[in-house]
C-alpha cells in the first residue's frame, strides 16, 4: 500500500430475517439468518491476512453482529454510529414490500423510478441519507490516515454513501448492486475519495 493511502474497507451486514421476508426493515431490529451469519465468518475468513487498524458499524444489532463475526479474534470491538445507520423507512419499516406497493403505489411508484422527492410517510429522504452517510465515511477515513478500517453498514446506506464517492446524481442511487457482506474498498488520497472495489462476493462462493 503507497504511504499515506487510507484503506476504507465496507460491507453489508449479513442476510436477516426481514430480508428473506421481504420487509423494509430501515432502523428497526431484525436478527441474522443462519446464512447471515454464515456470510459474516465467511468475510472474517477473507480478511484474516489483512490488518485492520479499526472497525466502526452502525449501531443496529445486525451490523454490530457482522461487525463482530468479521473481526473474529482481533481484539478490537467495533465502535457504534447512529450516523452508519439504514434509511429510515417511517412508517414502511417492518412491512412487507409487496403490501407496500398495494397500499402506497404512488410512493412505491417513486421509489422503483428513483425520484429524488420520495420519502416514505415520516422517513427519509435519499438526500439526508447521502449527507448522514457519507459525512460518516469522510469523517471515519480523516481519523486514520495511513491506515485500514472496516466500517460495516447496511444496504441503501452504502448506495447513498457511495453514489457520492462516484459523483453520482439522486436519480441513480441504485445503479449497482449492494449484496450481503460484499467487500466494498475506498481509499482517501490527497484529501480524495476514491472507490478501488465494489461488491466483491469471492468469499461467499458455496453459500447457499
Amino acid at each position: 500500500m503507497a504511504q499515506g493511502v487510507t484503506r476504507v474497507l465496507l460491507t453489508r451486514h449479513g442476510q436477516t430475517v426481514a430480508n428473506v421476508e421481504g420487509r423494509f426493515c430501515g432502523q428497526r431490529e431484525t436478527p441474522l439468518t443462519p446464512l447471515g451469519v454464515a456470510q459474516a465468518r465467511a468475510l472474517g475468513r477473507r480478511l484474516a491476512a489483512v490488518r485492520i487498524d479499526a472497525c466502526y458499524s452502525s449501531d443496529l444489532g445486525r451490523a454490530v453482529e457482522t461487525a463482530r463475526l468479521a473481526l473474529g479474534e482481533r481484539g478490537i470491538a467495533p465502535v457504534p454510529r447512529a450516523d452508519l445507520r439504514e434509511k429510515h423507512y417511517g412508517a414502511w419499516e417492518l412491512e412487507r414490500e409487496e403490501d407496500i406497493r398495494r397500499l402506497d403505489p404512488v410512493r412505491f411508484a417513486q421509489l422503483e423510478a428513483e425520484d429524488p422527492a420520495w420519502q416514505p410517510p415520516g422517513g427519509e429522504t435519499v438526500a439526508l441519507v447521502r449527507a448522514r452517510t457519507f459525512a460518516a465515511l469522510q469523517e471515519i477515513a480523516a481519523a486514520h490516515t495511513g491506515q485500514t478500517v472496516l466500517v460495516v453498514s447496511h444496504g441503501t446506506a452504502m448506495n447513498c454513501m457511495l453514489s457520492v464517492v462516484l459523483g453520482l446524481p439522486e436519480t441513480h442511487v441504485f445503479r449497482f448492486e449492494v449484496g450481503h457482506c460484499t467487500l466494498f474498498e475506498v481509499e482517501a488520497r490527497d484529501g480524495r475519495l476514491v472507490v478501488a472495489r465494489m461488491n466483491d462476493a469471492a468469499h461467499l462462493d458455496g453459500l447457499a
